[in-house]
């Protein structure tokens, strides 16, 4: 039998949730590209539910522990302290989400002498420190395109959000103002600007999908370039890097994976080829941006505005700067974890033990690292390397 150390978010402040605002989510089967949703044999919740948090575990208590395996589940993953560091010593498999990842760095893997599978409940594995795993031979799995859409959508509003300045005119209300002037000082239309994502995986694809009703000019870079049937249905100019994209653009939104070639790509030097007053939108990875250079650009003008929805370490420590930077429009890494999003990371999750417990294949998209190589979907958007080191400051956050 195994044991399954579960790394969740914190319950909501006031309490797990008895009721909701919907009374479900709609039912969906395939993903755009075809691909299907999850298809685990069975699932023990009810989709729209809470599910990402410590109490909603998932869904997986009475499944696992009906087979005779032990679940773990904790929101404590940082520091020496913590039940994380304590239970993972004997644990044959973790799982993690990237909204409050459990860094499996190589220290933390060497002590798991027992470790055979890391399960990322969402997308984007860099949590996991993927060269570490292919010594190891350790599995490396995530549920690939779960939350694209969500993401998607998540960074459409963004990009309102900022050019529009919605958040500073939102304020006023709250405050009790009319401050028209204030709010539309620094408003503008997204009509007409140039909008250019770095990486047109899912997500990257689905944003320009969603901004083309809007009349922007859409702009894309990526290592696998798109089929020109692609590029002339939604009328996309193809740049060989980043580096000859963002002086176009007016607007620049991150959807790569985080890997050594990634990690600290927007530094100072990148963000000045900008357009002074251009805006950026990260819900990738925090690490693809550099912290200061980020903070360096908002004060300065370089940028007009910065929103992500990723940090690093995350949690964020209280004192980290991109919380009181100027013209921000930051997230606490929610993107992906919406109600109906945590249905089908959830389903997948489960459908990745079933697979792994009965000796099935687990589906080749789902695959990140395997038989001490990246694979499947790892293969496609990885690169060796480690992308996790620094974690350590994710510890403040509970001081």
């Amino acid at each position: 039998m195994a044991k399954i150390v579960c790394v969740l978010y914190q319950d909501p402040v006031d309490g797990y949730p008895t009721t909701y605002p919907r009374d479900g989510i709609p039912a969906l089967d395939t993903y755009p590209d075809g691909q299907t949703l999850p298809t685990p044999h069975d699932i023990d919740f009810v989709p729209g539910a809470l599910l990402g948090s410590v109490s909603g575990e998932l869904g997986l208590r009475r499944y696992l522990e009906d087979a005779g395996h032990t679940l773990v589940v904790t929101d404590d993953k940082d520091g020496a302290d913590s039940v994380f560091d304590r239970e993972l010593a004997d644990a044959d498999i973790v799982i993690s989400q990237p909204f409050w990842p459990a860094y499996l760095t190589a220290e933390r893997i060497d002590r798991a002498s027992n470790l055979k599978l890391a399960i990322t409940a969402g997308i984007g594995s860099d949590h996991v420190d993927l060269q570490a795993a292919i010594e190891k031979g350790i599995t490396v799995a995530e549920v690939t395109y779960c939350n694209s859409i969500s993401v998607a959508e998540h960074v459409v509003m963004m990009i309102l959000s900022l050019v529009r300045n919605y958040l500073p005119s939102y304020g006023w209300v709250t405050r009790g103002g009319w401050n028209i002037a204030d709010c539309v000082e620094r408003s503008y239309d997204v009509e007409g600007m140039t909008v250019g994502t770095v990486a047109a995986g899912r997500i990257g694809s689905a944003v320009l999908k969603r901004l083309k009703p809007f009349d922007m000019k859409l702009h894309y870079t990526d290592r696998h370039r798109l089929p020109e049937s692609v590029e002339q249905e939604l009328g996309l100019t193809f740049h060989p890097s980043a580096a000859s994209m963002v002086p176009v653009c007016d607007v620049v939104t991150i959807n790569a994976p985080l890997h050594p070639e990634t990690e600290g790509l927007f530094d100072d030097a990148l963000i000045g080829t900008m357009k002074r007053g251009a805006y950026l939108v990260n819900t990738a990875r925090g690490k693809i941006c550099d912290r200061d250079a980020v903070v360096r650009a908002l004060e300065s003008g370089q940028l007009a505005g910065y929103a992500g929805d990723v940090w690093f370490p995350q949690p964020a420590p209280q004192d980290h700067p991109w919380r009181t930077m100027p013209h921000h429009g930051m997230t606490p890494h929610i993107s992906g974890s919406s109600l109906s999003a945590q249905a089908r990371y959830a389903a997948g999750t489960r459908e990745i033990l079933e697979c792994w417990f009965e000796d099935r294949p687990i589906r080749d998209e789902y695959l990140i690292v395997a038989g001490g190589r990246l694979a499947g979907a790892g293969a496609h958007s990885y690169s060796e390397g480690d992308a996790t080191g620094g974690s350590e400051d994710a510890a403040r956050y509970k001081s």
